[in-house]
């Protein structure tokens, strides 16, 4: 365990004898997060550093202020940042480190900030350094680093805040000057969104022009079945309980879902999405409502031949409800779409886990097995889907196949 010291002559010489082995513990974390990013073909700008002593003795002492009583605890001793060019690479080094370290916190900058106002947005977690790499720990630390993740124009605008609020350490008391402030940090959120947008169309376009050079084949076994999304009630009864929904400030956002809903069922598609997109811009706070608006952006994006923006959206439905089993049975038909057959059966199995979606999505892992040749296992899902749903669309003609010798 490592050991703490007390007093402020004692913990200047700490420091002092300690901050080469700060660094050397941080730099070689830096260089295990970086190794792995680049296994995922991830190479975004990451930076590192040990918060400097006056800097530490300020915060303490800022801390201190705001709670008289009780612990305090500085988690940034050790601090990097990953700053990626768009934002579902932040997703995904996110994710990365998730499944890779031991976070023992994560915290969304600005996710509840009210729409009128402007402010840092990011994501921090708090990693768990390796035991017994950190000796001597200075008071109200542990050994942990804050991982700063954001994109490159969230970067530009907490370098600019910085300078000019958190640094000079007073506030924006003019409403012209705030009201400035909140369009410029609405516009490079804005410009963040509209960036992956155009990343997304770019890669549609390359993958869409490798399909038709490789001359696919439509899908062999079985009918296209049908993307899974919640009734309009389901979506309008979690949209009610969400408050952002009744507040003036927010536009309406259960106009917009009924408007987005309607476009979708009259088959104005692209129409639908300009409207899902608006709504998902209003980051309202509940979490089930944004999973379906995902999934119905998802939805809309497959119906219009655009897969791997599907499978972002369907990507992101689960990443806000772990058990929105249709997003999962979508992806897997995005993925099942592309020719990515071992994704499609993970998702088809994840979707079993309701049984809601069971038939349907047994159904779908035999067809991909069936795609894949393997009669057998296909058979034994195509029984189980249709001891669920007997009348399953399609089903008599992947029988058929099954049977062929």
């Amino acid at each position: 365990m490592a050991r703490k010291v007390r007093g402020l002559s004692s913990i200047r010489a700490a420091y002092s004898g300690q901050r080469a082995g700060y660094e050397a513990v941080l730099s070689d974390f830096s260089q295990k997060v970086q190794t792995l990013l680049a296994s995922e073909g991830l190479y975004p700008l990451v930076t590192h550093r040990v918060k400097e002593l006056d800097s530490y003795l300020e915060k303490r002492a800022r801390l201190r202020r705001s709670q008289p009583r009780g612990p305090i605890l500085l988690r940034d001793l050790f601090g990097m940042r990953v700053v990626c060019p768009f934002l579902d690479e932040t997703h995904h080094v996110l994710a990365l480190l998730a499944a890779n370290f031991d976070v023992a916190e994560v915290e969304h900058k600005g996710a509840n900030r009210p729409l009128a106002e402007f402010g840092y947005e990011s994501v921090h977690l708090s990693v768990r350094l390796p035991k017994g790499t950190v000796s001597t720990l200075l008071p109200h630390t542990k050994p942990l680093c804050e991982v700063q993740v954001r994109t490159i124009l969230q970067h530009a605008w907490a370098q600019i805040e910085h300078e000019m609020v958190y640094k000079a350490d007073h506030s924006v008391p003019k409403t012209a000057i705030r009201r400035k402030l909140a369009a410029v940090s609405a516009t490079l959120t804005l410009a963040d969104v509209v960036f992956q947008e155009t990343r997304d169309a770019l890669a549609e376009r390359h993958e869409q022009g490798v399909r038709r050079r490789e001359s696919p084949q439509s899908l062999p076994n079985g009918e296209e079945m049908e993307p899974l999304s919640a009734s309009p009630r389901e979506v309008s009864q979690h949209a009610k309980r969400d408050r952002a929904a009744t507040d003036p400030r927010s536009r309406d956002p259960e106009s917009l879902i009924v408007q987005a809903l309607g476009a979708h069922s009259d088959g104005d598609l692209e129409e639908a999405v300009g409207l899902y997109s608006e709504v998902l811009r209003l980051r309202l706070p509940n979490a089930v409502v944004r999973s379906m608006i995902y999934n119905h952006r998802g939805i809309a994006h497959l119906v219009l031949a655009r897969p791997i923006r599907a499978v972002r959206d369907f990507k992101s439905a689960v990443r806000w409800n772990g058990e929105n089993y249709r997003a999962y049975f979508n992806r897997g038909l995005a993925h099942r779409n592309l020719g990515n057959s071992a994704s499609a059966l993970r998702d088809f199995g994840r979707a079993v886990g309701s049984s809601e979606v069971e038939g349907d999505a047994r159904y779908a892992m035999a067809q991909v097995l069936a795609d894949q040749g393997k009669r057998r296992e296909a058979r034994v899902e195509f029984d189980k889907a249709l001891a669920l749903k007997p009348n399953l669309p399609g089903a008599h003609a992947l029988s058929e196949t099954l049977r062929e010798d």
